[in-house]
């Protein structure tokens, strides 16, 4: 069972799944209007609130118990998405700061969904709510068995693929993104393994200019990301 800490987590968490919460600890003491606001919230949607002694409760005197996380189905994330579709992969992220803040910057582009493998993949833990800053409330994201099999299904329904990875010939703002697109992004280090590598249907790169071998995935990902976004939401000329 996880717990989220902190007025923000807590907040955001209430807005986008307050059936995802067990109960609410806040501290004792006076309550400032921020703290108010989670009270009220959490009557809204039923939730009961205890008062314990702060050095109980976590990061801002606010601490949320969940339920388990409740994960999307792979193919209902498929008929629900908007058109042009437009997913994230991430195949194999197991560090929970780096899912996290994928994951925000997934959010402010406005994907539909994101796709991940059931194994070697972070937890939506603590720490992974807290680098998304609430957004894994707001994000359906969908495990599947074998990324690159999932690949090959949403290429069949006319979704593109696009691998990221550093030894690509062709530049990150060169694919048409107004089409139906999955971008697809590996891990620090490792990168897209070799299969999911082979079923993208294209291979882009972000330049590299100084000494350090690769971007942050979370930087990666917010560049990619939002050159979908400029795409689809650029002015005729």
């Amino acid at each position: 069972m996880n717990n989220i800490s902190g007025i923000h987590a807590v907040r955001e968490a209430l807005r986008a799944r307050s059936q995802s919460i067990r109960k609410i600890v806040v501290a004792e003491g006076s309550l400032d209007t921020r703290k108010r606001e989670i009270l009220s919230l959490a009557r809204e949607s039923g939730i009961p609130v205890y008062r314990e002694p702060r050095d109980r409760v976590g990061t801002q005197g606010v601490t949320a118990e969940l339920v388990a996380f409740e994960w999307s189905d792979f193919h209902e994330l498929l008929e629900g998405a908007k058109t042009p579709a437009f997913f994230l992969a991430l195949d194999q992220i197991e560090d929970p700061r780096n899912f996290g803040a994928v994951v925000r910057a997934a959010e402010g582009a406005g994907v539909d969904g994101i796709v991940v493998p059931e194994r070697k993949t972070a937890p939506p833990s603590e720490v992974a709510i807290s680098a998304s800053a609430g957004a894994l409330h707001h994000t359906k994201i969908a495990r599947v068995r074998n990324l690159a099999d999932a690949l090959t299904e949403m290429k069949e329904k006319g979704i593109w693929s696009v691998g990221l990875t550093p030894d690509a010939n062709t530049p990150w703002h060169s694919f048409d993104y107004t089409e139906p697109v999955i971008l697809v992004l590996g891990s620090e280090g490792k990168g897209l393994r070799r299969r999911v590598a082979k079923t993208c249907d294209t291979l882009i790169a972000l330049p590299r200019r100084g000494f350090v071998e690769s971007l942050n995935v979370s930087v990666a990902a917010g560049i990619t990301l939002y050159e979908v976004l400029r795409q689809r939401t650029k002015t005729p000329s």
